[in-house]
C-alpha cells in the first residue's frame, strides 16, 4: 500500500503514519504515562489482562482532565484520578461511581492502535471509533476499524537488519525529548558534515574530515529517498556510508567497516511545534566476541547517561537557529533561499527539505509561517536546554532503576568511609596507648602486667584490652597497630573517593554541562 498514508491532496497524512512513542523497556508498567505526539496528549498504559500497552487521549471525558493522573485499578482498568471513572482496554466506559449512562459515545474514551515492534511501542494516531455495544453485543465500526489499523502494520517504520535471522546485531538504544522541531532534527542527522566539528573531542576529529561527495541513488518520492556517501566518515577509513530516509520520521546510516559494521537509527518524532521525541537506536554487529561482551554487560542506563553529551554538543545552537530559520522564512522565502548550501555535503539536508515542500506539507503543523513562529514560543535558557531530568530521566524506567542502584552502592560505599575512617582513628589511637603502657622493647606479656598509674595508663589499658578483643593480640611498640590504622585509613579514603564519583555519575542523570567539549579542549 505504498499510498496508504497520502492525504487527498497527494501530500502525506502526518495522522495516517506510525510513530514510535517509546522503547518497552522504559516505560514503568505499574503507572500511566503522558506523551504528546502530533501535538495530540496520549495516556501509555499496560493492560493486564490482555498483557499489551494500550493508548488513548489524555483526557477524560467527564471533566477533561489528564488520564495519566490515575492509575491502572486492580480490575485492570484504566482510572481517572478525579471521579474514578474507569475504562477498559477498546476506550469503553465500564464505571462511573456516580452513576449515569454510560452506553453513549460521549462516555468512552477516544482510544488508538498501537502495536509492539522491535522493542518500541507504535502508535497510529487516527482515533478509533467509540467502543460502545451494539444489541448484539458487537460493535462493526470499530472491528472494521481496528482490522484495518492491523493490516496497517505492515507499513510500521522497522530495522530491515534486527529482523535477520542469526544477525547478531546488537542495539544500543537512547531516547530524549529535545527542544527544536522534527524537522530541525531530521536535518540535523542527515548531515554528516557537521560531526567531526560539533562533535570534536566528544566523537570525532575537526582534523579529519575528507570528502562529502554524497549523492541520491533514488529519485525523490513521497516515500523519502536513499543516498550513498562514497568516501565515508571518518575521511574514508572507514568505508563508503549507505543512507536511508523513510517518511516521514525514520533515518538510517549504514557503514560496513573492517572488523564491525554499525547502523545509526533516527525517528524524529513530532510532538509539537519546536519539540520532538528523538529515539535513536545505534545498531553494531561486531566480529570479535570481546566488545559484543562488554556491550551486552552494561545496563541500558549507562547508555542513556553517555549518549547526552552528544546530544548537548549541538542542543544550544539548534534551538536558538530554527527561530531564526522560522522568522527568515515566514517572510515568504524558501529553504534554499535563506540557506546558502553550495556543497555536495548538504545533499540530504536539501532533499529533505524539497521532500518537505513538495510531499509533507511544510510539515504536520504547517509550514514556517508567522503562526508557527509563535507556537514555537520563547527561546529557553541555557540551564533549561540541558536539563536531562525533565527531558528523560524523569520518565525513563531504566534510568529510574540507575538512579536507585547508585543511591544504593553510594550509601554502602559512605557507610564503608564512616567505618573504616572510625576503624582508623581507633587503631591509630591503640597504638598510641600501646606504646604508653610498655616500652617498645616490652614482650606482649608485659601487657598483663598492672598498668602504670595515672588517667593516661588507665585509659590507655581499657583501650589495649578493647582492641585485644575485636583485634586479637597487639604489638607493644604501637607499629602493627599504626600499620592497620594506615589500611583502615586508605579503605576510607578509597571510598570517599568512591561516594564523589557516584556522585558526579548521580548529577548526570539531572544536567548537562556547558560549553560543550569541542569549545574546551586544549586540541586543536
Amino acid at each position: 500500500m505504498p499510498d496508504a498514508g497520502l492525504a487527498a491532496d497527494g501530500s502525506i497524512d502526518y495522522f495516517n503514519e506510525w510513530y514510535p512513542v517509546s522503547f518497552t523497556k522504559d516505560l514503568d508498567k505499574s503507572k500511566p504515562h503522558r506523551f504528546v505526539l502530533l501535538d495530540i496528549p496520549l495516556v501509555i498504559w499496560w493492560d493486564p489482562n490482555a498483557k499489551a500497552w494500550r493508548v488513548f487521549e489524555d483526557v477524560c471525558p467527564h471533566r477533561l482532565v489528564p488520564l495519566s493522573e490515575g492509575r491502572v485499578n486492580q480490575a485492570g482498568m484504566l482510572e481517572c484520578g478525579y471521579h474514578g471513572w474507569a475504562f477498559s482496554a477498546s476506550g469503553r466506559c465500564e464505571v462511573v461511581p456516580q452513576q449515569g449512562k454510560r452506553d453513549t459515545p460521549r462516555a468512552c474514551a477516544t482510544a488508538y492502535h498501537a502495536a509492539e515492534r522491535q522493542g518500541l511501542l507504535f502508535v497510529l494516531p487516527k482515533p478509533l471509533p467509540p467502543a460502545l455495544l451494539t444489541k448484539g453485543g458487537t460493535n462493526p465500526d470499530l472491528a472494521a476499524a481496528l482490522a484495518m489499523a492491523v493490516a496497517e502494520e505492515a507499513r510500521i517504520p522497522l530495522v530491515p537488519e534486527l529482523e535477520e535471522p542469526g544477525g547478531k546485531w546488537l542495539s544500543q538504544d537512547v531516547w530524549r525529548d529535545l527542544p527544536y522541531d522534527w524537522s530541525t532534527l531530521m536535518e540535523n542527522v542527515l548531515d554528516s558534515s557537521h560531526v567531526p566539528f560539533t562533535h570534536h573531542v566528544s566523537m570525532s576529529n575537526r582534523n579529519v574530515i575528507g570528502a562529502y561527495d554524497l549523492k541520491l541513488t533514488t529519485p525523490l518520492t513521497e516515500e523519502g529517498f536513499d543516498g550513498l556517501w562514497k568516501t565515508g566518515p571518518r575521511a574514508g577509513k572507514l568505508g563508503p556510508q549507505s543512507t536511508t530516509f523513510k517518511a516521514p520520521c525514520f533515518m538510517k546510516h549504514r557503514l560496513d567497516a573492517k572488523g564491525f559494521a554499525s547502523l545509526t537509527v533516527v525517528y524524529a518524532v513530532p510532538m509539537r511545534p519546536g519539540k520532538c521525541r528523538l529515539i535513536n537506536r545505534n545498531v553494531l554487529r561486531f566480529g570479535n566476541p570481546v566488545p559484543e561482551l562488554i556491550f551486552n554487560l552494561l545496563p541500558p542506563w549507562w547508555w542513556h547517561v553517555s549518549s547526552n553529551v552528544l546530544l548537548e554538543d549541538d542542543q544550544v545552537f539548534l534551538h536558538l537557529g530554527e527561530e531564526e530559520l522560522a522568522r527568515r522564512r515566514a517572510n515568504g522565502l524558501s529553504h534554499s533561499q535563506v540557506c546558502y548550501m553550495p556543497s555536495t555535503a548538504d545533499t540530504y539536508v536539501v532533499a529533505f527539505n524539497r521532500w518537505l515542500q513538495r510531499f509533507g506539507g511544510g510539515g504536520p503543523f504547517g509550514g514556517a509561517d508567522t503562526q508557527f513562529v509563535e507556537a514555537l514560543g520563547a527561546r529557553l535558557s541555557r540551564q533549561q536546554l540541558l536539563d536531562r531530568y525533565s527531558q528523560h530521566t524523569e520518565s525513563c524506567a531504566s534510568c529510574q532503576q540507575g538512579l536507585r542502584q547508585i543511591a544504593a552502592v553510594r550509601g554502602a560505599a559512605a557507610a564503608v568511609r564512616t567505618l573504616a575512617g572510625a576503624l582508623a582513628i581507633f587503631c591509630a589511637a591503640v597504638a598510641v596507648a600501646a606504646a604508653a603502657v610498655g616500652a617498645p622493647a616490652a614482650a606482649l606479656g608485659s601487657l598483663a602486667a598492672p598498668p602504670p598509674a595515672g588517667v593516661l595508663g588507665v585509659l590507655g589499658s581499657a583501650l589495649v584490652r578493647c582492641a585485644e578483643a575485636v583485634a586479637g593480640p597487639l604489638d607493644p611498640s604501637g607499629a602493627g597497630q599504626m600499620l592497620r590504622a594506615a589500611a583502615w585509613a586508605a579503605l576510607a579514603a578509597g571510598a570517599a573517593a568512591a561516594v564523589a564519583a557516584l556522585e558526579g555519575l548521580r548529577q548526570r542523570f539531572y544536567e548537562g554541562v556547558y560549553p560543550p567539549p569541542r569549545n574546551v579542549s586544549a586540541k586543536d
